[in-house]
């Protein structure tokens, strides 16, 4: 019989997939956007696809709470109440509402103020998950203070990395629609590589973190 915990686990398992596999694809789009050698049509191909990829990763990251909180539940590491189960979905559909207006509406008005309320979600995120991380890992709960407090302490700070890829990301389509509109120029593809590299850095930094989660996961040392 299929369990709970087989159907969380299972839900989990597919949003690390989606989360991890997906924002690869969208890492290596965005390196093949800086290529100065490649057509403006070939980057402009691949930054297009990299936005649309994106998409997937942020639903998975929005989604990666609740799911993991519900299956924490179910195999007996937590008891949440029925307020914070409700509170983390509640939370956890405003965002995909967000993400996906976001997308829906670009170009639009209405999409810079869905990005910006994209950005005080993040903020405001990072500083509970965090300060409830930080609080387990103390031994003053809601977590247990092993492998699952750090879990919960390392996942929060993959807001921090969100906020600043989307910061050092930013200036990146403003130089591409000088580049469509002047041609490739020193100072455009400084700008351009610029603005990939500093996000890179915090895609790593992400990746590094996602990979220290799914290692306390898995194995459990303390």
């Amino acid at each position: 019989m299929i369990s709970a915990i087989d159907v969380w686990k299972f839900v989990h398992i597919l949003l690390f997939v989606y989360w991890l596999g997906a924002d690869l694809g969208v890492f290596l789009l965005a390196l093949a956007s800086k290529r100065s050698n490649l057509s403006f049509a070939e980057r402009a191909l691949a930054l297009k696809m990299a936005m649309v990829i994106d998409v997937m990763p942020r639903l998975s990251f929005a989604l990666m709470f609740p799911v993991g909180l519900e299956l924490a539940a179910a195999k007996g590491y937590v008891d949440p109440s029925g307020l914070a189960r409700s509170a983390s979905w509640l939370i956890s559909a405003a965002w995909v509402s967000i993400v996906i207006g976001m997308t829906k509406l670009e170009g639009k008005p209405v999409a810079h103020t869905l990005a910006k309320a994209n950005a005080a979600l993040h903020w405001a995120l990072l500083f509970v998950v965090v300060g409830i991380g930080t609080s387990s890992v103390l031994g003053h709960g809601p977590f247990p203070a092993g492998w699952l407090g750090w879990k919960i302490l390392l996942f929060g700070l993959i807001f921090f990395c969100g906020i600043m890829i989307d910061r050092e990301f930013k200036p990146m389509l403003p130089a591409f629609t000088r580049l469509a509109t002047e041609g490739s120029q020193p100072g455009i593809e400084a700008d351009i590589s610029r603005a990939v590299d500093g996000a890179v850095r915090w895609v790593l930094a992400l990746y590094a973190l996602v990979a220290g989660i799914a290692f306390l996961g898995t194995a459990k040392p303390f």
